[in-house]
């Protein structure tokens, strides 16, 4: 009887550090997740290579990153900021200027950019998320 009780305790201690190395690979696997991207997860996409938009433009915001990352358009150009994640988003200005406001999955926020400059936007919510959008 003892043979078997320490069996079964051994059995049982194996299970439980198996059930815990899945759950910790778990958590890691989905750590870009809703909350591994709330604690600052993204992607500074900033310096890619430049895309040059026209007078209507997109951005994708997807797997916490902005696509393009780095968007030159002409001054009047509208750029639609859509956010194809579960985690809300936004797209904001660094120095204030503009800001897209919290977008859930699926929403849209158009902007019209009517002034010249070269702005370093983020995304509020994931402070990590930075991209680079040139208006001129």
């Amino acid at each position: 009887m003892g043979r078997n009780r320490l069996l079964l305790i051994g059995f049982a201690l194996i299970s439980a550090a198996l059930l815990v190395g899945i759950v910790a690979s778990a958590g890691m696997a989905f750590g870009r997740g809703h909350m591994g991207g709330m604690m600052g997860g993204g992607t500074n996409s900033s310096s890619a290579t430049v895309t040059t938009g026209g007078t209507a433009n997109t951005v994708d915001i997807r797997d916490f990153a902005f696509s393009p990352g780095n968007l030159q358009v002409p001054v009047g150009a509208t750029v639609t900021f859509t956010n194809y994640d579960s985690a809300p988003h936004t797209a904001t200005a660094k120095d204030g200027s503009w800001d897209t406001g919290i977008l859930n999955q699926g929403q849209s926020k158009t902007i019209t950019f009517e002034k010249a400059g070269d702005y370093t936007y983020y995304c509020k919510v994931h402070p990590n998320m930075v991209a680079r959008l040139r208006v001129g």
